[in-house]
């Protein structure tokens, strides 16, 4: 027998992360016995999950940092920043003392995920029920998670799915050539695509009800199946990332409608997790949007999240998170190391909530007929907030982000006062607004592939909400623009393919559709999309009649600074809007720009910006999506960046100009081997080499990749 060994500098930190500390994580209790992999029980399988969602916990602070920190809507603190935060905003990256560039800790989750995929029995089955599939599904979705923030942070890396139990199986790992990220995409697609419909391959519930034990601030109960991140939304953003527009809306639209179950997503109804004034003068908010983050209120906002990373309270229960300490440490009256940047505070204050509740005589209100209006978006007004400062001064802070400690919602809002007193107990990863964003993304890709009404779509998504039936077709015959609506036609324009003339009527419906060489429909008509909101209204109020959010020139006109609307009149800055010739690729551009940007209003902070950038300059080929946006972080700027007096930083444009720069530097020696001896559950074989025939494209001598739908 050849001789066992142990590893520090481990890649999996290892053993102690994949099938113990349950207990740490969610105050589990068991008294766990060893067994070999195939005599497992369901309770070592449920405690092997626990133990890779143990090794999860490790790179979720990272993830946000990363994202968001490299992005536009982070400013750094002068006094507070430490060094290690500094380095990353600053793209400096210090491989040997940074810890948040430690790409290890990502590896080890891939290669806990590995071992429990090779050795878990997925036909063990009760009353014809598989056991071991639940979990099964569960760690597949926990690897193809991991190796997408993998590829979107370094592009190139090395990608594997055998167990690395021995240094000469690292060694190989690392001599073999990494792949790209669209390759790492492909095959990932091709790894969780079978097991996209969870009424067939449900996720985990643990306990009767559904629930794991209680974590974090106040003791709160969390669904197990929210410790995971659903198939569909990880294979849309995979499509997305790929450019498969139509793959990737199909995805998010049966998140959203719930395709296959009886659980649709939660629908942005009016005053449904959204912020508005409560009267026409512009003052008393009802904040249902700060609750989304704030621990004492999880509970009865839990319908919004879709995947989540919970912590403990303190280091005594478990693992805990130091967002907190970056964002707004507790008792910490201007303690903060970052704040919300110029940039998105400027974006959020070019936007205009609009009330409609009756007509009252204020002064201080915008007038548009019936209405009044205001400016700025309340979402980035909620989830920041001011300190005064114990020194001498009482320097004020402004702008501290509090998406991260929130022990309540704040209610009063309006950078109101706030010190902190918690720490953050759980990081969002995905909740119903990446699922509708995401779609609108989807929707805006299709109408640059040539998809009829695409775009139509994405700015109802944006604006007043899906609740209808809509038909998109890719027409390669007839030079004309069309979506319908509950079966009735909206025609934009029509001109004749021989001549090129404009039509006074149109082909008839059926020779126009059969013209057609694809087509894809969503169905938005359930009861439950009969009030749904666009998902702009969360933040201004009554989005759907906002004259300045649109589709139209005017709004255009304005977005990109030829006009602006100064207590209700439309004033001319430059050139006269009437010679603006807005072309349809500049209705495209529009679009696609109002997503990004809804991006930022809705998911500021919460640890995808940067990826979201990268993804849309890729997609548009405009690097000047990404490179402005972060040059112009520093600086208040009054519109859009593609206005020509645009303030931003030359050289930080120029940097984030260059592609390579938005990719992380991969350390050498990424993979390491797990000893066998820290593999609770049984013996793992002493060769040097991976365990023999049995891998996890066949769990349990069964194949589990083509399952019978």
């Amino acid at each position: 027998m050849k001789k066992k060994l142990f590893y520090t500098a481990i890649f999996l930190f290892c053993g102690a992360f994949f099938f113990s500390s349950c207990e740490d994580m969610l105050n589990v209790e068991s008294n766990r016995v060893e067994y070999e992999f195939d005599e497992w029980t369901a309770n070592d399988s449920v405690f092997s999950v626990l133990g890779i969602l143990k090794s999860v916990q490790e790179v979720g602070d990272r993830q946000v940092l990363l994202n968001e920190l490299r992005a536009d809507l982070i400013t750094l603190s002068d006094a507070k920043a430490v060094v290690d935060v500094q380095e990353i905003s600053r793209s400096v990256f210090n491989l040997e003392s940074n810890p948040y560039l430690d790409v290890k800790d990502y590896y080890a989750i891939i290669n806990n995920c590995n071992i429990y995929l090779a050795r878990v029995d997925t036909s063990l089955s009760k009353n014809n029920v598989k056991l071991m599939m639940p979990e099964y599904v569960a760690v597949k979705s926990v690897r193809a998670w991991t190796y997408l923030q993998l590829a979107i942070n370094y592009n190139n890396v090395p990608y594997f799915t055998e167990p690395i139990l021995t240094h000469s199986a690292a060694e190989n790992v690392m001599k073999q050539p990494m792949l790209s990220r669209e390759e790492i995409m492909d095959k990932l697609i091709a790894e969780i695509l079978p097991y996209e419909n969870p009424s067939i391959y449900t996720m985990p519930a643990w306990d009767t009800d559904g629930k794991v034990l209680k974590f974090g601030y106040n003791n709160t109960e969390v669904e197990t199946k929210k410790l995971f991140v659903p198939i569909r939304m990880l294979l849309g953003e995979m499509y997305l990332w790929k450019g498969d527009y139509r793959n990737a809306a199909l995805c998010f639209y049966d998140q959203i409608a719930g395709s296959g179950t009886n659980n649709t997503a939660p629908k942005l109804r009016d005053n449904a997790n959204s912020v508005y004034f409560s009267n026409d003068k512009g003052t008393n908010i009802n904040d249902n949007f700060s609750k989304l983050f704030a621990a004492g209120n999880f509970s009865t906002n839990a319908n919004e999240y879709l995947a989540m990373i919970p912590y403990a309270n303190n280091t005594l229960y478990g693992t805990t998170s130091g967002l907190a300490d970056v964002f707004s440490p507790q008792n910490d009256k201007g303690g903060a190391q970052v704040f919300a940047s110029p940039g998105i505070l400027s974006l959020a204050k070019q936007q205009m909530y609009r009330f409609v509740e009756g007509e009252v005589e204020n002064p201080t209100k915008i007038v548009y007929g019936t209405s009044f209006e205001y400016p700025g978006d309340l979402r980035v007004k909620v989830t920041t907030y001011s300190q005064i400062g114990e020194d001498d001064a009482k320097t004020e802070f402004n702008n501290i982000i509090g998406k991260f400690n929130f022990e309540k919602a704040q209610g009063f809002g309006l950078n109101s006062t706030y010190v902190p007193k918690i720490p953050t107990t759980f990081i969002v990863l995905q909740r119903t607004s990446h699922a509708y964003l995401r779609f609108a993304e989807a929707l805006i890709g299709m109408e640059r592939m040539g998809y009829d009404g695409a775009m139509e779509l994405a700015m109802t998504v944006l604006k007043s909400g899906v609740k209808r039936n809509y038909s998109l077709m890719l027409d390669p015959e007839y030079n004309e623009r069309v979506m319908t609506h509950n079966g009735d036609t909206v025609w934009k324009y029509t001109f004749s393919p021989e001549t090129g003339e404009k039509l006074d009527s149109v082909p008839s419906m059926e020779k126009y559709l059969a013209s057609y060489a694809d087509s894809i429909g969503f169905n938005f008509s359930y009861t439950e999309f009969s009030s749904n909101k666009g998902i702009h209204a969360r933040g201004t109020g009554d989005a759907d009649h906002n004259p300045y959010y649109g589709l139209t020139k005017d709004c255009m006109a304005r977005y990109y600074g030829y006009m602006q609307t100064i207590q209700g009149v439309d004033t001319i800055i430059f050139p006269n809007p009437e010679q603006v010739d807005f072309a349809y690729a500049d209705s495209v551009t529009y679009v696609t720009d109002l997503i990004i940007d809804e991006l930022a209003l809705e998911l500021a902070w919460e640890g995808t910006r940067f990826g979201d950038l990268v993804r849309f300059a890729k997609a548009t080929g405009d690097y000047d999506v990404l490179a402005k946006r972060i040059a112009g972080r520093e600086f208040a700027n009054d519109v859009t960046y593609r206005a020509a007096d645009f303030k931003y930083d030359a050289s930080l444009y120029n940097f984030m100009l260059n592609e390579a720069n938005w990719y992380l530097p991969l350390p050498a020696g990424v993979v390491a081997p797990v000893s066998p001896d820290e593999v609770p559950g049984g013996t793992l074989p002493e060769d040097e080499e991976t365990p023999g025939n049995e891998t996890e494209e066949t769990p349990g001598n069964e194949s589990e990749e083509t399952p019978a739908e």
